[in-house]
């Protein structure tokens, strides 16, 4: 018996080897690609000043590729603004295997996927919190080797907004609601907006702050949408945003900051900024949206408002606008936001509209 276990024992121990070794001898044999290399597709509001390694504040932008081998890391700088708060990135394998993860430290080596079968892998890596919490800067992967891959042609869909485009105050699965920092509850990839996209074949764009509005803004924003909207962090005096993304449809949700009042201002300044965006983007539908997260009585005043602006807009012959009211009322969150369920509910709400307007037949 003492030597049969023995035996055994030598087995195991020499088994521990050969995977050790093996471990080892694969991690060895990733190499370092570089984050400017042309196999790596970026969506979204990337600073590409620095092409070595674009970095990018904005909820929602993603980077795409196809990695060939068992496993994949991403190095990854996060800007760390007030000494503690990290960002999270949701990470998406093969269009099915996802993961939350937080940030450590200002500079990460994150596991991507480990262990997988040999073959081609496809993966999408998303910022999932706001600008406020800062930059994230990607430096490179590693892999076996980096594939050629076509990106398709998709539509393009941007989503102009607050707190609720952002997909903040969304998922509690990190973290208890209440337990921990707003920003632990950011979910910018299951949020109405990237839902909606990839539900209809589309890739998407979040321009959206927390707490902004379309004339007055809250929560210490000192600024309003029509400020900082062209700015690529959107910090109002700050780099600006070259709009060579051009959106097939633009989905417009703000008010629910300025909060029904001053509806004059509000209207005033909604039409500016339809000015504005139809000068960058001269063929694209628009869609104003009311607040999903107001009450009834301020969907009436937004809705009425909102009328009101797409009417005088027609005015000047541009008919490529439509509006959109939510009919459920979405604030289970934390501090009254939508959660990642409802963003889902209110995903096919809008879905539905979007499906029976002239919106997607007519475009280009």
């Amino acid at each position: 018996m003492r030597k049969i276990a023995t035996y055994a024992f030598l087995l195991a121990f020499l088994g521990t080897i050969v995977y050790i070794i093996f471990h080892f001898s694969q991690k060895e044999d990733l190499s370092f690609f570089q984050a400017k290399d042309k196999r790596i597709h970026y969506v979204g509001r990337f600073d590409f000043s620095d092409d070595q390694e674009p970095k990018a504040w904005a909820p929602g932008v993603y980077l795409e590729f196809v990695a060939q081998g068992t496993s994949c890391e991403l190095v990854v700088e996060d800007e760390v603004k007030f000494g503690n708060t990290h960002n999270y990135l949701e990470i998406v394998v093969d269009h099915r295997i996802t993961k939350r993860i937080k940030l450590s430290s200002k500079i990460n080596r994150i596991p991507l996927f480990k262990d997988l079968k040999e073959g081609r892998h496809h993966v999408l890596v998303c910022k999932n919190t706001e600008s406020a919490i800062g930059f994230i800067k990607i430096k490179g992967i590693y892999c076996q080797e980096l594939c050629k891959w076509k990106k398709p042609r998709k539509r393009l869909f941007e989503f102009i907004g607050d707190s609720i485009t952002c997909g903040n105050g969304a998922d509690s699965s990190s973290c208890s609601f209440g337990k921990g920092s707003w920003y632990d509850y950011h979910n910018a990839y299951l949020s109405y907006g990237a839902r909606l996209s990839r539900s209809l074949n589309a890739d998407w764009i979040l321009s959206s702050v927390s707490g902004i509005g379309m004339n007055k803004s809250c929560c210490g924003v000192k600024h309003s949408m029509l400020h900082v909207y062209e700015r690529i962090d959107f910090q109002k005096g700050n780099n600006s945003w070259v709009f060579s993304m051009k959106p097939d449809v633009v989905f417009i949700t703000l008010g629910q900051n300025d909060g029904g009042n001053e509806a004059k201002e509000f209207e005033n300044k909604y039409r500016i900024f339809l000015q504005k965006l139809r000068r960058n983007y001269p063929k694209s539908w628009f869609v104003c949206c009311t607040s999903p997260m107001a009450g009834k009585e301020l969907k009436q005043k937004l809705k009425k408002s909102i009328e009101k602006v797409i009417s005088a807009h027609r005015q000047t012959g541009d008919q490529r606008i439509a509006s959109f009211q939510y009919k459920g009322i979405y604030n289970a969150g934390y501090d009254k936001h939508p959660t990642v369920k409802q963003h889902e509910l209110m995903m096919h709400e809008l879905k539905k509209f979007v499906c029976t307007q002239p919106i997607l037949s007519q475009l280009r």
